[in-house]
């Protein structure tokens, strides 16, 4: 039985790489650049097919589009907004509702890959993106680590806010050779910038009172590159050690495994040579 429940899986998947995803389209709010954001009509197509269903709605005075996979439990919910009289989902939020929503006891749940990632909602997969219209998952997985290393499942409109602005935070190029296939995704933190989101009340934005490490990124090439702030750093062992860490500095370096278990991205700790790196090139 388990055989044949991998063998549907692995064609699931080969069918959804095979398929054109739904491209992003940029979105921008005076100016700042926001999550991408997905037509509507374009998900429809895509997922309708595979029993998917759609109802749009309003909760606490927000447009919302409810999407009901097949074989779960409560539906997801994704922000809604309309450009030049089309609608569009917001793509970050299907990120967070994977690990806010109950879907249902031994729903398979996954999310891989970066610019185009194949998403597994229980007998469900698709792909996301498109070669022309890539998506930038960096603010949705920067939320599914942030909520496994530190349990915070609070997301402000724009998760951006959750990262240090300061340039300097991510001034130094770090490569480490990890032998991981293309689109494994990787994510750093520093104790710093996990004791600031912890103080954060949930309505507030982080004070960073110094530059703070956090970057997430794939793999490219057998390698993973993390923008950090300074020409040195040093690894923790495991969650305990880096939570425990005197220097608020320590990183703690983590693979996630594209599954997304209890609500949990699952993670494994990793930890490079000598648990420490140094950056190939730093900004002034």
């Amino acid at each position: 039985m388990k055989k044949s429940i991998a063998w549907v899986g692995a064609m699931g998947l080969a069918w959804a790489l095979a398929q054109e995803g739904v491209g992003s389209v940029p979105w921008a709010v005076g100016g700042v650049q926001q999550p991408a954001l997905l037509r509507v009509s374009e998900l429809r197509s895509l997922l309708e097919p595979k029993g998917v269903r759609f109802n749009e709605t309003g909760i606490l005075g927000r447009y919302l589009l409810e999407v009901r996979f097949p074989q779960t439990a409560n539906g997801l919910y994704l922000r809604m907004v309309s450009q030049n009289e089309i609608a569009y989902a917001v793509f970050d939020d299907l990120f967070i509702n994977l690990a806010q929503v109950d879907l249902g006891i031994r729903t398979p749940v996954r999310v891989e890959g970066w610019a185009n990632p194949v998403i597994t909602i229980g007998p469900t997969v698709f792909k996301l993106g498109t070669a022309r219209n890539p998506v930038n998952p960096y603010l949705g997985y920067m939320y599914l680590a942030r909520k496994a290393l530190i349990d915070r499942s609070d997301a402000p409109p724009y998760l951006a806010k959750l990262l240090d602005e300061d340039p300097k935070a991510r001034r130094c190029l770090h490569e480490l050779q990890v032998g991981d296939p293309a689109g494994t995704v990787y994510a750093a933190a520093s104790r710093v910038w996990a004791e600031a989101n912890l103080k954060a009340p949930y309505d507030k934005i982080p004070d960073f009172a110094k530059p703070a490490a956090f970057h997430v990124g794939a793999v490219q090439n057998g390698r993973i590159r993390l923008l950090l702030p300074g020409e040195s750093a040093s690894y923790a062992s495991s969650l305990p050690n880096w939570e425990k860490a005197r220097d608020r500095e320590t990183l703690i370096l983590i693979k996630l495994s594209g599954r997304v278990v209890d609500l949990q991205a699952e993670y494994l700790v990793v930890v490079p040579p000598q648990g420490r790196s140094r950056a190939l090139r730093c900004a002034p």
